[in-house]
């Protein structure tokens, strides 16, 4: 591999690496929340997409906004809503109960989707024409690409600080680290176990639009939701800063090997890592380690 190879991969795998940052914090917001593992977040992709693409017109810069905005409500008031109406249903159950209700409701939610918009691909044309431009060193990025990663990192830091220093943040830590405590507190609970999934679930939405930017929509963008899983085990579970980390771990690793070999072989590389790590650190990069109390 050439130099202006490698660092045209670099450049890609920021691009991808933001994205998958965006997927692996809808894992850890519930996980953080909650305990529980989310294998819904690839269909919120999923349906943020098709939705979004059924609400925009393809006209201009603000009906591209506005679209954005109503569909990432939408859908995080969806988040929520199933929260309460259905995974609340199984709280105090172990925690495997509710991960396999979700990967339930996401094989549920994916056929649904396919009834209602079909499985057809789905194309999504940015505002403005397309235009590729030459960083310093000879590698090239579209706008749309720098759209995605300025953006994507601005989100990531404001949510990174809503989740961390806020104080819903702190209520929602408060809730993953002794939710007996917190109930007796007076805490909502359920409320705040909501406020996780609707989090969860807009987050989906912002990383599958960005996803229907470059990619055509359709059923197989719920794969990229998965492969996106192994990005919060890198950066820990529990870690908000090693969603980031893990996720450009994961995208660099993914990329390098797609250009040197092939697809498949990408995603077994980027498996083989998350065995690499969690051998060495069973908790991921970041993740807290577990303290038994006395």
């Amino acid at each position: 591999m050439s130099i202006d190879m490698a660092y045209q991969t670099v450049v890609s795998a920021a691009v991808v690496g933001v994205i998958y940052s965006l997927i692996a914090l809808g894992y850890v917001v519930v996980y953080r929340a909650s305990r529980v593992f989310n294998f819904l977040q690839a269909q919120f992709l999923y349906f943020g997409a098709l939705l979004f693409i059924t609400l925009w017109g393809g006209d201009s810069l603000a009906t591209f906004a506005l679209a954005l905005v109503a569909t990432t409500i939408v859908v995080g008031i969806g988040g929520a809503a199933l929260y309460a109406l259905v995974i609340h249903r199984t709280a105090g159950q172990p925690h495997w109960i509710q991960m396999l209700l979700t990967m339930f409701l996401g094989i549920a939610g994916l056929n649904i989707a396919q009834l209602v918009w079909g499985s057809d691909p789905r194309f999504l044309s940015a505002p403005g024409e397309r235009v590729n431009w030459t960083l310093p060193g000879g590698a090239v990025i579209s706008r749309v690409d720098v759209v995605i990663l300025v953006g994507g990192v601005l989100l990531w830091l404001a949510l990174y600080w809503l989740l961390t220093v806020s104080p819903m943040g702190v209520r929602l830590r408060a809730t993953a680290e002794n939710s007996t405590l917190s109930a007796y507190s007076g805490m909502p609970l359920t409320r705040w176990f909501g406020v996780a999934w609707a989090i969860a679930a807009a987050v989906g939405v912002l990383a599958g639009v960005s996803f229907a930017m470059r990619v055509p929509v359709d059923p197989t963008i719920t794969e990229i939701g998965l492969m996106a899983f192994p990005a919060a085990m890198i950066g820990g579970m529990d870690s908000v800063k090693g969603c980031l980390v893990g996720a450009m771990i994961l995208a660099l690793v993914q990329q390098f090997a797609a250009v040197l070999w092939d697809v498949q072989t990408s995603i077994a590389a980027g498996f083989a890592v998350v065995l690499l790590v969690l051998m060495i650190r069973p908790r991921g990069l970041y993740g807290s380690p577990i303290v038994d109390r006395v």
